[in-house]
């Protein structure tokens, strides 16, 4: 399990800058390749941490729908015009994970990677896709898993839900692997 390895602007680098990239940090895409290629050899698989509940504010996304709004002024946003508007939600760069444009994109992003041979993802902080609605976030993570496995059905996904057994028992509901057992 990688913690994460995309380009990002802080040392945890878990508000991403560039989701089809590896940090300079951690090397090359080439480097990246060749190690995945040495685990496989191994008969190891890696999985990757992925956090899909926000972005960094450097992110082009958040950067060209700040830029879309500052330009409009008072108007009303239109998605047509910059489709990353609904892509967040403001108070921070919080991604809106019901975003059907948005989803794509997220769909994108898990095939490049699992394309290159990644085995899995661990899903960062997924008790707080939607804060305090734990129903919203098992339909999210149902909704990803059914998008990974319809396609790479031995892909492995765990996700971080900080809290109790009594909580993160129902998020099992959603299909995913494996949940964090913080008790």
């Amino acid at each position: 399990w990688l913690m994460p390895v995309m380009p990002s602007k802080t040392y945890h680098k878990y508000d991403t800058t560039d989701y089809y990239s590896i940090d300079p940090e951690y090397g090359t895409m080439e480097d990246f390749e060749a190690f995945l290629s040495a685990c496989r050899e191994r008969g190891i698989k890696v999985i990757m941490d992925l956090a899909l509940n926000h972005t960094s504010s450097e992110h082009p996304w958040f950067q060209e729908a700040c830029s879309y709004l500052k330009e409009l002024g008072d108007g009303e946003p239109d998605p047509g015009e910059c489709p990353y508007v609904l892509y967040y939600n403001f108070s921070m760069p919080y991604l809106t994970l019901y975003n059907e444009e948005l989803r794509a994109e997220i769909e994108k992003i898990a095939d490049f990677w699992l394309a290159k041979g990644v085995g899995g993802f661990r899903l960062d902080a997924a008790k707080e896709y939607v804060t305090g609605a734990d129903g919203s976030n098992i339909e999210i993570l149902s909704w990803f898993n059914d998008v990974v496995k319809e396609k790479y059905p031995d892909a492995y996904l765990v996700a971080e839900v900080f809290s109790d057994m009594a909580v993160y028992e129902k998020y099992y509901d959603s299909g995913i692997d494996s949940l964090f057992d913080f008790d």
